[in-house]
């Protein structure tokens, strides 16, 4: 099985049009598709999420659950598991 999509738990993203309008909405992150960034128009040159993975460890006496979101561009980010829900599928 693997992850298909990670979704924020919470506020998530903060996007402000002006001092009256505030929302905030889920940040999502979806393989194949483009990364959103807040403030930028979408040019076509944003990076796509090739695959997300899920770890667990132990390195210290509480552990550690983590996602990591690999890019086009060759980044990774890491996000704390308790935070995101994911979408598995085979």
């Amino acid at each position: 099985m693997k992850i298909v999509s990670l979704q924020s738990v919470g506020l998530g993203t903060y996007f402000s049009g002006n001092e009256d309008e505030t929302t905030y909405s889920p940040t999502l992150y979806i393989v194949g598709d483009r990364i959103e960034r807040v403030g930028y128009f979408d040019n076509g040159n944003e990076p796509k999420v090739t695959k997300i993975n899920y770890q667990q460890g132990d390195f210290d006496a509480y552990g550690f659950e983590i996602y990591t979101v690999h890019t086009s561009d060759g980044h990774i980010r890491v996000l704390p598991a308790d935070k995101y829900i994911a979408d598995w599928s085979e």
